[in-house]
């Protein structure tokens, strides 16, 4: 880095940092000069080894981004570069970085805490695996329910991963917390994508996943949010995931389900996550469903979900599947929309349970088919618990199947007036048809064309 008298990076050197940290090299290059545009991602870091302070430009550690050089050591080393200072930057100029797991060990590994992966942007700059295995393991030690072993406020940003049609994860985020996935896109991996256990207090946004899925009829959706993924060794835990805002991301060409919410191997509960503005689509299914949480988990509360069911994928032997399996303790799905074409590929848009002393919400889920679904819009599993939904309906088909629930939750109790009923009962005037009780003479009134009118209780 250039130095003025005082031994502080010139305006320049100031300049190029911030072009690069926020995706603006264009921008500056015309008040820094031309040059930094064509070598911005180098002149950050020259005239060090390491890289410069907190930023390890993975082609100063001899990555070559061509897409055919292997180069595992050379990331590996700018990983290391960064978990040994303590964390930073670990930037990926434009180009295909192709690194291999072997058997067991990931590709590439986060060693430290504070640590973020940053690439050009999620197309220009991308990971390629080159054999099955993980990718890129950002996990702890093992689990603790203190959080002391695990791998904390890391970072994985305007970053691409293409899986190259192999097995194993991309993302592996064991034992974490606090850790932010943005802008990032994921395609062609031939196994769950991204796979979170005993993880804490995270964030996904504007996450991309396509054309990935796991062998037909398999528990490998694209996304699997779990307490535990093995009853014992690695990836066992008896703590679980929680608090994880998942916000904004697409998931699309997916044969095996999108993303689910569940215990894995222990009974713990997931719970405070959401999920919101996603979209599940797919014409390639092989199983399902497109989005699943199941009974263990509580405090999900899912909004503003589109899913598309549009055919199987080709040669599948998949009959119609349950696009959604809700099931969650305390939850919330709301503004849903679920479709399909001319295929029949939805079974019940959703499978709904309750468990015991708990109220199962659905508002506004909507079925828009156009094509029956096979068995309802909505099914209901038998449970013990009540359900609430509110302008829950399917444009063609069966309503609702199984046994309908005898109980459901009560109703929002009515105004309750010690007296005649009128509009200045009401805080704002209520409109016709408004309900309320006159508790002093046992009175049920309801406003008619503006007008209350009244029927006796009986005594």
């Amino acid at each position: 880095m250039t130095k003025d008298a005082s031994g502080r990076g010139t305006t320049a050197d100031v300049l190029r940092r911030r072009a690069l940290l926020t995706g603006a090299v264009a921008g500056v290059a015309g008040v820094a000069g031309a040059t930094v545009a064509a070598g911005a991602g180098t002149a950050a870091a020259a005239g060090t080894t390491g890289g410069a302070g907190d930023w390890f430009d993975v082609k100063d550690h001899g990555a070559v981004g061509d897409g055919t050089t292997d180069d595992t050591a050379a990331v590996q080393g700018a990983l290391n570069a960064a978990a040994a200072a303590g964390g930073g930057t670990v930037y990926f100029p434009g180009g295909r970085y192709l690194v291999k797991p072997n058997g067991g060990t990931p590709a590439l590994t986060v060693g430290g805490n504070g640590i973020r992966l940053v690439g050009a942007s999620s197309k220009a700059a991308m990971l390629v695996k080159g054999a099955d295995g993980v990718l890129l393991r950002i996990s702890g030690a093992g689990p603790d329910n203190s959080g002391a072993t695990h791998r904390r406020y890391c970072a994985v940003e305007d970053l691409g991963f293409n899986g190259n049609n192999r097995s194993g994860l991309v993302l592996e985020l064991y034992y974490n917390d606090n850790t932010v996935v943005r802008d990032v896109y994921i395609t062609n991996n031939l196994d769950i994508c991204i796979d979170g256990v005993e993880l804490w207090d995270s964030r996904f946004s504007n996450l991309v996943v396509e054309s990935s899925t796991g062998p037909a009829n398999s528990a490998k959706p694209n996304m699997w949010l779990r307490n535990a993924s093995a009853a014992s060794g690695w990836g066992s835990s008896v703590d679980n995931t929680n608090q994880v805002h998942i916000v904004g991301c697409r998931f699309e060409a997916f044969g095996t389900g999108a993303l689910w919410i569940t215990a894995g191997s222990n009974s713990n509960n997931p719970n405070g996550i959401y999920v919101t503005d996603c979209k599940f689509e797919t014409s390639q299914m092989q199983g399902g469903p497109h989005f699943k949480v199941d009974a263990s988990s509580k405090h999900v509360h899912a909004r503003n979900i589109y899913c598309y069911a549009g055919n199987f994928a080709s040669g599948s032997t998949a009959t119609p599947q349950n696009i959604i399996g809700w099931a969650p303790i305390a939850s919330s799905l709301e503004n849903v929309l679920i479709a399909n074409g001319s295929v029949a590929t939805v079974n019940s848009g959703v499978d709904l349970y309750a468990g015991p002393g708990t109220t199962t919400v659905l508002r506004d889920v909507v079925g828009l088919y156009g094509t029956a679904p096979t068995g309802h819009h909505v099914y209901y599993e038998p449970s013990a618990g009540d359900f609430r939904l509110e302008n829950t309906y399917a444009n063609i088909g069966s309503q609702g199947g199984n046994t309908v629930p005898a109980t459901n939750a009560p109703n929002p109790p009515l105004r309750l007036v010690n007296g005649p009923v009128s509009d200045a009962s009401f805080s704002k005037l209520p409109a016709n048809g408004t309900l309320a009780v006159d508790t002093a003479n046992q009175r049920l009134y309801v406003r008619v064309n503006g007008s209350w009118k009244w029927s006796a209780l009986n005594s």
